[in-house]
């Protein structure tokens, strides 16, 4: 039987490594190549093939001058032909149909990386960009994880990722909403910001939450009229306004966000300049609630929450009465009653009414 000496071993064994390295630096290259180029399946770019999408909106387009073009223009060229493509036909048909012979209609594309995007040279991937992001703001996958805000504007904060881009506490992307020049996406935009703000604040108190669906729960606009875009775009930011200048009122009162929530329970509505005896009744209130609160330890059970709630009740409902506030006891259908309930079950699950 042949023996190998420790130098033929050492030798084959370099060999070995090297051969090894080679292959795991050409992985390493194919996965980069992937994540850098997004390279979708070849059924997404035969569909797109089978549109008429290359024809229709950009017939007479040279995508070769667009080649090395710097990113910011590249976005903006992506976000006017979104535009014009939600504007063809009511209610952004033609987007919602572009998006739905390529992507499914169920829309679930789900990718690591949103941003940035393919270059504009390579330009079926880039059509396939444009075609995702108009199927995120249309509301196809409306909360979509690999979604990002900088997919409109470089200005936007890109470690801002997930829900909280959608807040009504996201102050650049009210501003967007004011100024940007593409109304109708803007519109969309502010859909998902509306729905956000009913989440954020509903934490805070149900009271607000209907405040604002009364405000908003029908008015949807027709994506494809500018004029019906601007008037929603400007109906949910005077809501969100009217809201945060509620609480603002609040907090120059002393109030934490609990007690504003509680007081818009107390009195059924939102709609109140903290009233003397509702301010006291609340400060008394919230004084006793929060010792409970803040010796809650960690695993609250859902099962425990409806013992919590009937158990401050016992302590809410006769401070309340003491103040002389009308709770409309007598009504089984009581609005304040309903509202603190579900209060006092936010202050169960919740330690923190933002979503950061």
């Amino acid at each position: 039987m042949e023996t190998k000496d420790i130098n033929q071993l050492q030798d084959e064994n370099k060999k070995l490594k090297k051969e090894y390295g080679k292959l795991l630096e050409e992985l390493q290259r194919l996965r980069k190549f992937e994540k850098e180029t997004k390279l979708p399946s070849s059924e997404y770019m035969k569909r797109l093939q089978e549109t008429d999408l290359k024809k229709k909106v950009f017939e007479g387009t040279n995508f070769t001058i667009f080649k090395g073009v710097a990113e910011s223009d590249s976005r903006q060229f992506m976000l006017y032909n979104i535009e014009k493509i939600i504007g063809e036909r009511p209610k952004g048909l033609a987007a919602k149909e572009y998006v739905s012979q390529i992507y499914g209609s169920n829309f679930l594309v789900f990718v690591d990386e949103s941003f940035p995007f393919v270059p504009m040279e390579d330009v079926d991937l880039w059509l396939l960009d444009m075609v995702r992001l108009m199927g995120f703001l249309m509301g196809m996958d409306a909360f979509g994880k690999c979604f990002s805000l900088r997919w409109l504007s470089a200005r936007f904060d890109a470690g801002i990722v997930g829900l909280r881009q959608y807040s009504p506490n996201n102050e650049e992307l009210m501003h967007w909403l004011k100024v940007t020049e593409y109304r109708r996406i803007a519109a969309l935009m502010a859909k998902k910001m509306e729905k956000m703000a009913t989440i954020e604040y509903e934490r805070i108190s149900t009271a607000i939450y209907d405040y604002i669906w009364e405000k908003l729960h029908d008015n949807n606009p027709d994506y494809a009229n500018v004029d019906d875009c601007n008037s929603y775009i400007s109906n949910l930011l005077d809501i969100i306004n009217n809201v945060n200048a509620h609480i603002k009122e609040g907090e120059e009162f002393g109030l934490c966000v609990e007690e504003i929530g509680l007081i818009d329970s107390l009195w059924g509505d939102i709609n109140h300049h903290y009233h003397k005896c509702y301010l006291a009744a609340t400060k008394e209130i919230w004084e006793k609630i929060k010792t409970v609160r803040d010796n809650f330890a960690d695993g609250r059970k859902g099962d425990d929450c409806q013992l919590f709630v009937n158990d401050m009740l016992k302590v809410a409902l006769p401070i309340a009465e003491k103040h002389n506030l009308d709770l409309e006891l007598d009504d089984e259908h009581s609005l304040p009653l309903s509202y603190l309930k579900y209060w006092l079950e936010s202050i169960y699950y919740y330690d923190d009414y933002r979503l950061e």
